[in-house]
């Protein structure tokens, strides 16, 4: 009986590690997005680079006000990007006597899912607004979405941000 029972649990595994443990559906890349809005508003830097991949790479055209420069970061540099704005916005709003409002709002415009579903390729545009008008972020970028060990993870951004100080 031991034995059968431990065949049915390797068995699992095999299918888990073979099909559901590494296969992308929309749901999967809708379900990616809310988790990362939900960690950018909840201000986590740490649970949202648990969302990328070990070897991430993003590169973007970056516009605040007149300048404009091209940027690309290794998950190491986006995390650490991250964890020194949350802080700044946390520093700003002691300064400014409370915490610093944030919204954020996100629309997926396409999700190509790859034949055989191991990752998908989303269009999707973002605004992060901090603190009303203080700060107003724009993206819209192409992301490469890949599913390891049940988990999803973003491993490639590439896009355009513009950043201003609102309107």
């Amino acid at each position: 009986m031991k034995k059968l029972l431990l065949l049915a649990v390797i068995a699992i595994g095999v299918w888990w590690y073979r099909s559901a443990g590494h296969k992308l559906s929309e749901d999967d890349v809708n379900n990616f997005y809310r988790d990362y809005q939900v960690a950018t508003l909840q201000r986590k830097p740490g649970d949202l680079c648990a969302l990328l991949a070990d070897d991430f790479q993003s590169a973007a055209v970056m516009a605040a006000g007149r300048e404009v420069r091209a940027d690309a970061q290794d998950k190491e540099q986006t995390c650490a990007a991250w964890r020194d704005l949350y802080d700044s916005w946390d520093k700003l709003g002691e300064k400014m006597g409370g915490i610093l409002q944030l919204d954020s709002h996100y629309t997926i415009h396409h999700i190509a899912i790859s034949s055989d579903r191991k990752s998908a390729t989303v269009d999707v545009s973002s605004s992060l607004d901090v603190a009303g008008s203080l700060m107003n972020m724009r993206s819209r970028s192409t992301d490469t979405l890949v599913r390891r060990n049940g988990k999803v993870m973003l491993q490639r951004s590439e896009g355009r941000v513009s950043i201003d100080g609102g309107t």
